[in-house]
């Protein structure tokens, strides 16, 4: 149902190139640029490749920086390049474990199952030889342990021809998974010699090769090549030589040796699965987009709910990977029927990242498709999750898995766990206002050095090895948490600032900075609640006005779910305000809302107040008691030190429970694209 047919896939292609998105001219905003200059450069390098982990951590990271960006800019062009990735990425699926259930594996996290693959460790008899390997008619002349043939590390390994008889090397395979996918790798080169190189599998029991790899560059070079295992009990072998053994003086060197099986993981299917989710959401609440995108959507939604969610429990290759723990708690498991990490965790819970980005699928598609079974396990997990959070000051701590042992949670699957807390959160599930003001003070009081101008994060949740900054910039989901504190903006900001991005992670960090940009104002739309009080904006703090003054306002609202209502009261202003931040001096800005009266005669009024000042820069009134779109141009200070708030509420105050509405308050410096 999603293959898609050539001219299906061509028409994509074509709407692409007629529609793309935003041009790559500089505009002036710095995060956008950024963005736009990586995203020229690295958006197309992942979402072709075969491999999940390369869709995980690379892919699912673009797609969810491209509906970021078009929530921010509302440019369909960013909805055309999901869609060509998206598309590409299913027409790439597979079947190769025969379960019945399309999908996407790698052999990068899978047991190795050769010993000393890159030859470091020497024969206790032998230092020539390295240990776990064999000889095979040659001696510590024609095949030997060398630093001069090290790719890694600080050895490879030498074989040379004789002329006479095959000199070779191999290793029994420690274990393998019966009629499965694996991949043979090989880091190799030559001297140039006819002989060539010659990298194999070899089925002893029945005397076969499964697999090889001919080796004729003389430069270092990175092979491998794909193979199916036979039926269980055959002795397998890693056998390294020559393609002719004729010549004499042939040489050929290796390094970094492996075989793994190639197999799919849970983390992996959540991860891909969000961004396709989200779409599929989008689409679904959003009529206007449904003409151009209903198809698409139908095509991801019919792929998460027919092939990648009852693959965890039904495939009869994996196994059921679904546990519940009590009767309000549950997690997936490694695959019980193969061991896809570590010989001998099958069945062993996985960590919290892993459960928690395919938990984080499982709510999106339950707000499209209303499936209870896909509620009920994320909330398990994230119950089970959250009674495994320990206190860690006003802050929550916790490790990378529930097994004892386990370290501290870091910074890089933190985000991970964050972005599904945040799903389960926003939707008023398992976790409280209290919970989230601690989550944002892991953050703040333990991850973060605390310095506004020169930011870094450290790598655990705990706050341990601050100094280990591998992780400092990978922010993307810990930024959801400006929704709580102003400085969580800074921490990612400062360190964006002059930094020149490479990677995809580095995509969705760079949407979620626009996204919480204070110089477009935060929370823009009302969405989103402080963690304190339900009925206030966050980020919107209320001047004179109480929950019953200004509040936000599902009834009234021009889109989605939420507007804010300010309501005179006779005797006093009753307002919101929001700090401006970020701004530019001396620059010119328009300020467009949304708004609406009751006709009462109280009216409705904005301000852009310069609170150092003293002075109102611009305002604008309203009366009208339907949905209208305002604006307001001005020009910023020249002292970029004042400070300015924008204020919402009334025009005039002595008109008693007289109302005004507000939606979508949004600042725009002139030239920038949303």
């Amino acid at each position: 149902m999603w293959k898609k047919t050539f001219a299906a896939a061509l028409a994509v292609c074509l709407l692409f190139a007629l529609f793309p998105a935003s041009s790559v001219k500089a505009t002036g905003n710095l995060w956008y640029d950024k963005y736009v200059a990586l995203e020229d450069d690295i958006g197309g390098d992942t979402y072709t490749s075969p491999y999940s982990n390369v869709l995980a951590w690379g892919e699912s990271y673009v797609l969810r920086s491209y509906l970021v960006l078009y929530e921010l800019t509302g440019n369909t062009g960013w909805l055309d390049k999901f869609v060509l990735h998206a598309d590409t990425m299913l027409d790439n699926s597979n079947d190769d474990d025969g379960d019945g259930y399309l999908g996407w594996d790698t052999f990068a996290y899978s047991p190795v199952e050769v010993d000393n693959d890159g030859f470091e460790t020497a024969s206790a008899s032998d230092s020539s030889l390295p240990a776990e390997w064999k000889r095979f008619q040659s001696t510590s002349s024609t095949a030997y342990r060398s630093t001069g043939a090290a790719y890694a590390g600080n050895y490879g390994v030498v074989i040379k021809t004789n002329g006479t008889s095959w000199q070779k090397l191999y290793q029994p395979m420690k274990d393998y998974e019966p009629n499965s996918k694996y991949v043979l790798r090989v880091y190799a080169k030559t001297n140039g010699s006819p002989a060539k190189g010659h990298a194999y599998v070899h089925d002893r029991t029945t005397n076969t090769i499964l697999t090889s790899l001919l080796i004729d560059d003389t430069e270092w070079n990175y092979y491998q090549v794909e193979f199916m295992t036979p039926a269980a009990g055959h002795q397998l072998e890693v056998w390294l030589g020559h393609g002719n053994y004729t010549y004499t003086g042939g040489e050929a060197y290796f390094d970094q040796v492996r075989v793994s099986g190639s197999f799919p993981y849970l983390v992996h299917d959540g991860m891909i699965g969000v961004p396709l989710a989200e779409f599929v959401r989008l689409v679904h609440q959003t009529p206007s987009l449904q003409a151009a995108y209903q198809a698409h959507a139908d095509e991801y939604r019919d792929f998460i709910e027919d092939e990648i969610v009852p693959k965890w429990e039904y495939s009869s290759y994996l196994g059921n990977t679904w546990k519940n723990i009590s009767a309000t708690e549950g997690i997936y498991t490694e695959p019980p029927n193969i061991a896809t990490l570590v010989h001998g965790d099958e069945g062993k819970h996985l960590p919290y990242n892993m459960a928690l980005a395919f938990g984080h699928m499982l709510k999106i598609m339950y707000d499209v498709n209303g499936n209870g079974a896909y509620l009920d396990k994320a909330i398990k997990m994230h119950t089970y999750f959250r009674n495994n959070l320990s206190p860690n000051g006003n802050a929550y701590a916790w490790n990378y898995s529930d097994r004892p042992g386990s370290p501290p949670e870091d910074t890089s699957h933190g985000h991970v766990d964050m972005a599904s807390v945040f799903e389960m959160y926003r939707s008023g599930l398992v976790y409280t206002g209290d919970d989230m003001w601690k989550f944002t003070h892991t953050l703040i009081d333990h991850m973060w050095n605390g310095s506004k101008t020169n930011p870094t994060v450290g790598r655990y949740v705990n706050g341990l090895s601050p100094g280990q900054l591998q992780y400092t910039r990978i922010l993307c989901n810990w930024l959801e948490l400006a929704q709580f504190h102003i400085d969580v903006w800074g921490i990612a900001a400062e360190q964006f600032r002059g930094y020149t991005p490479d990677n995809t992670v580095d995509l969705l960090t760079l949407a979620h900075i626009m996204k919480w940009d204070p110089q477009k104002l935060v929370n823009q739309d009302f969405e989103l609640a402080t963690w304190f009080d339900a009925t206030q904006p966050a980020r919107w703090v209320r001047w004179q006005s109480t929950a019953a003054t200004a509040y936000l306002d599902s009834t009234n609202r021009y889109s989605g779910d939420y507007g804010v209502t300010i309501t005179a009261n006779g005797t006093s202003w009753q307002k919101l305000y929001q700090t401006w931040g970020d701004w530019q001096p001396s620059t010119s800005y328009t300020l467009t809302f949304y708004g609406k009266t009751d006709g009462s005669g109280a009216g409705g009024e904005i301000i852009v107040y310069n609170e150092t000042a003293g002075t109102v820069i611009a305002s604008k009134s309203f009366n009208n008691t339907s949905w209208q779109q305002h604006s307001l141009n001005f020009v910023t200070p020249a002292s970029s030190s004042d400070q300015i708030r924008i204020y919402l509420g009334n025009q005039n105050y002595t008109v008693s429970g007289g109302k005004a509405h507000f939606d979508k308050v949004v600042i725009k410096r002139t030239g920038d694209p949303f």
